[in-house]
């Protein structure tokens, strides 16, 4: 693993109890005091999510060795679990449960004088609507850094089959190569066998014209 990846790691593990330490605490606060704890968690359930996504990134980019790979892509998935059982969850719960409070306590208006329930309940209504309106942007950015990671692991499979092919041609050439080569040795040694017969051919008509000149000479 790298220090990076690993780093990143420490981090999503440190913010993850930070978070759930805040959420323990959470429902003794007074409203007010709540407010600034919901939010600081509701940060860090995004940090969170940005730690998780650049660790995929990190993965797909091969910081791990490939039979590591498959093992941290399912620590990843086993993260974002966390993330919405510890976090996201009693977040949500939370939230709802301040939203009835300043529904029921009487939240004072702009006059000093408590509003009324159409006020407050116009106020939760458009505090929930830019709640959805947050949420849904915090989805779209994580698909589209899902969608990122996809396109980076779709090219890092080019690249990698790219480079099959390309080891592959080389292979093909070096095999072309040691066939010219062993085509060159056996016409060589073809040439050399036809060269070596004409050569034993001349040997034999010598050896029978010196044999026939020595009986020549020998019944003259």
């Amino acid at each position: 693993m790298t220090t990076l990846l690993s780093n990143y790691e420490s981090e999503f593990k440190n913010t993850l109890q930070q978070s759930k330490t805040l959420l323990s605490v959470a429902p003794t606060q007074p409203v007010s005091q709540r407010n600034s704890t919901l939010q600081e968690v509701e940060q860090q359930q995004d940090e969170l999510l940005d730690l998780i996504d650049q660790m995929d990134i990190e993965v797909n980019n091969g910081a791990l060795e490939v039979q590591s790979r498959s093992a941290f892509k399912a620590k990843l998935r086993d993260y974002k679990k966390q993330v919405h059982n510890d976090v996201k969850a009693p977040l949500q719960q939370l939230t709802d449960s301040r939203n009835r409070d300043l529904l029921f306590q009487g939240v004072p208006g702009a006059d000093g004088l408590p509003q009324d329930g159409g006020q407050r309940q116009q106020m939760l209504s458009n505090h929930a609507i830019l709640s959805r309106t947050g949420d849904k942007l915090r989805d779209a950015t994580r698909t589209a850094v899902d969608t990122e990671n996809v396109g980076s692991q779709v090219m890092m499979d080019l690249r990698a089959q790219r480079e099959t092919l390309e080891n592959a041609r080389q292979t093909l050439f070096q095999a072309d190569s040691y066939v010219d080569k062993s085509i060159r040795t056996l016409k060589t040694m073809s040439r050399r066998l036809v060269a070596n017969k004409f050569i034993s051919y001349a040997i034999i008509a010598v050896l029978i014209i010196l044999i026939l000149l020595v009986l020549f000479a020998k019944f003259k």
